[in-house]
C-alpha cells in the first residue's frame, strides 16, 4: 500500500491543492486525489475554564449555532446539493429522487424549529437589532449565549417576556465589550421600537434584577465611561456635512483635525477622574468634551471654532441644554488652569 502512494506521488508532479467540500488534496491539472486532509474542530471542550474568559468560541452548542434555532448540524447528504448518489456512488432512480429530496426539504425547513417557535423568533429578532445597530458577530454569539443560558436555568414561570429577555441579552453583550460597542441604552430601546416592540431602558434593566437571583450578576459592574463614547462621537461629528463646509472653509485637514480631537479629549478627561464627574451622564459628558477640545482648538488657530452646540446636537442626538450645562462644569474645573484657554 505504501509502494502505490508513493508510486501515485511520483507519477503526477503539479502542485495540490485542498478541495474543501470534500477534504481532500488533489491534484491542480489533473484532478488526482493525493490524500485526504483531517482537520481540527471548530471547537475544543474544557479548552479554558475561566469565568472571565470573553471570547464567543467559549460559549458552543454541539451540533448547531448559538444565534439562531438549528438542526443537528446533519443534512441529508451535502447541505446545498440536490442530485443524490448511494453508498457506492451510483445516481438514485428518479423516484428515489423525489423522496429523498422532499425529505431533505422539509428536514431544513420546518423540522427545525419545530416546538421551538419562541427562540425561533426570539434569535431571528437578535440578528436583525444587531443588523440594524451594526454590532459585531462576537456581540451577536454572546447575547444569544446569555439567552440560551437564562432560558435554560430559569423556568418557563419566571420569564414574562422574551422580546425584553434578548433585549437585556444584547444589553450585557454590550456593555462587556466598551468602547467597541458603544450603543447607549436608549438606543437600543429605540431600534426595538422601531420594529414594533414596547421595550425601554426601564424594562431592561428590571429584567436584569429579576433574572440575576437565578443565574448570578450577568451585568458588568463596571459602568460605562465618556471615554468609551469618544472615537464614536468624533467619527459621527467629523462625518457631518455641516461640519465638513466649515472645514474647508477654514482650510483644515480632516485627519489632523481629527486626530488633534481625539488626542484632545483623552487628555481632558485623563485630568478629570471619575469622582470629579459625578453622577453625569458619560454620553453627554463625551460630547461637551468634545466641544471644549473644539474650542481650544480654534484658540489655537486663532479663529471661530467648528463645531456649535447646534452642530453637535443635530449630529449626537442630545440637547443643547445638557451641552451647555456639561461644558460649564468643565469650563470650571479648568479655569485655573493656566495651560489650557477656552
Amino acid at each position: 500500500m505504501t509502494k502505490e502512494y508513493s508510486k501515485i506521488m511520483t507519477e503526477c508532479e503539479h502542485s495540490p491543492i485542498l478541495d474543501e467540500i470534500r477534504g481532500e488534496y488533489v491534484c491542480c491539472k489533473c484532478g488526482l486525489v493525493i490524500k485526504k486532509q483531517y482537520v481540527s474542530p471548530s471547537y475544543q471542550i474544557n479548552e479554558n475554564t475561566s469565568n472571565n474568559f470573553k471570547n464567543n468560541k467559549h460559549y458552543v452548542a454541539l451540533g448547531k449555532r448559538l444565534n439562531m434555532v438549528d438542526g443537528l448540524g446533519s443534512f441529508i447528504d451535502y447541505q446545498y446539493k440536490s442530485k443524490f448518489n448511494d453508498s457506492s456512488g451510483r445516481t438514485l432512480t428518479p423516484k428515489k429522487q423525489a423522496l429523498y429530496k422532499r425529505l431533505k426539504y422539509f428536514y431544513d425547513i420546518r423540522s427545525r424549529y419545530i416546538n421551538q417557535e419562541t427562540d425561533y423568533n426570539v434569535l431571528n429578532l437578535l440578528n436583525r437589532v444587531v443588523a440594524k445597530l451594526k454590532l459585531s458577530d462576537n456581540i451577536r454569539d454572546r447575547a444569544a449565549y446569555f439567552y440560551n443560558k437564562i432560558t435554560t436555568e430559569v423556568s418557563k414561570e419566571e420569564i414574562t417576556n422574551h422580546i425584553i429577555l434578548i433585549a437585556m441579552c444584547i444589553f450585557i453583550a454590550i456593555r462587556e465589550y466598551k468602547h467597541n460597542a458603544p450603543i447607549t441604552i436608549q438606543e437600543l430601546a429605540n431600534i426595538f421600537e422601531d420594529i414594533g416592540h414596547r421595550v425601554s431602558p426601564r424594562t431592561i434593566i428590571r429584567e436584569v434584577q429579576k433574572v440575576s437571583p437565578h443565574v448570578g450578576n450577568l451585568l458588568n459592574p463596571n459602568t460605562r465611561k465618556s471615554e468609551d463614547y469618544i472615537n464614536r462621537i468624533i467619527s459621527k461629528v467629523v462625518n457631518s456635512n455641516a461640519v465638513l463646509e466649515r472645514l474647508f472653509k477654514y482650510d483644515e485637514d480632516v485627519n489632523d483635525y481629527k486626530i488633534y480631537l481625539q488626542n484632545k479629549c483623552f487628555s481632558l478627561l485623563n485630568k478629570l477622574n471619575i469622582k470629579k464627574r459625578g453622577g453625569r451622564n458619560p454620553y453627554i459628558f463625551a460630547v461637551a468634551i468634545l466641544y471644549t477640545s473644539d474650542r481650544i482648538y480654534a484658540k489655537k488657530k486663532e479663529r471661530r471654532s467648528v463645531l456649535t452646540q447646534k452642530i453637535l446636537s443635530d449630529a449626537c442626538d442630545c440637547a443643547e441644554y445638557s451641552i451647555r450645562d456639561h461644558f460649564k462644569f468643565i469650563k470650571t474645573e479648568f479655569l485655573y488652569d493656566k495651560s489650557i484657554e477656552f
